[in-house]
């Protein structure tokens, strides 16, 4: 195999697994929420986390939440009935806002990785993502902003 066919055929495998990742993110899409901050909360509906696939009922692992009084939005992970994290959205490397791919936060300036409990995987990023303390009640929870 000469050097012409070596990177034809390199190049239309990494294009072909590219569009294979692309789609089965696409499958398991986000799911956003737009909130309104009263008292310094940001209070979500924990049905959100609730979803109706196939008339089957299933638990979405996370949620991000918007408001106009937040410059990034917060993911939201559901780490059992009544334990939730969340993390600004925002990398700790330069403030660039952060793609969700399930656990892994993706920062695209520098490629910088964040776990879903906001600890660095890979830098250039060096800080955990801001965390947020989260309480709930019966039908809510509610992110406490300060």
């Amino acid at each position: 195999m000469n050097r012409k066919e070596f990177l034809k055929v390199c190049g239309g495998s990494c294009l072909g697994l590219i569009g294979i990742s692309l789609l089965n993110q696409s499958c398991t899409g986000t799911h956003y929420v737009q909130s309104t901050v009263i008292n310094d909360q940001l209070p979500v509906l924990k049905s959100e986390f609730t979803e109706i696939k196939k008339n089957k009922t299933e638990l979405r692992k996370y949620i991000v939440v918007k408001s106009d009084k937040i410059e990034q939005p917060i993911i939201v992970y559901r780490k059992s009935e009544n334990s939730y994290e969340a993390f600004l959205l925002r990398c700790t490397h330069q403030g660039i806002e952060l793609n969700v791919n399930g656990d892994i936060l993706t920062c695209s300036a520098h490629g910088s990785e964040f776990s879903n409990k906001g600890e660095v995987i890979q830098g250039p990023a060096d800080q955990k993502l801001k965390s947020f303390t989260v309480s709930s009640d019966e039908k809510n929870i509610y992110i406490q902003l300060i």
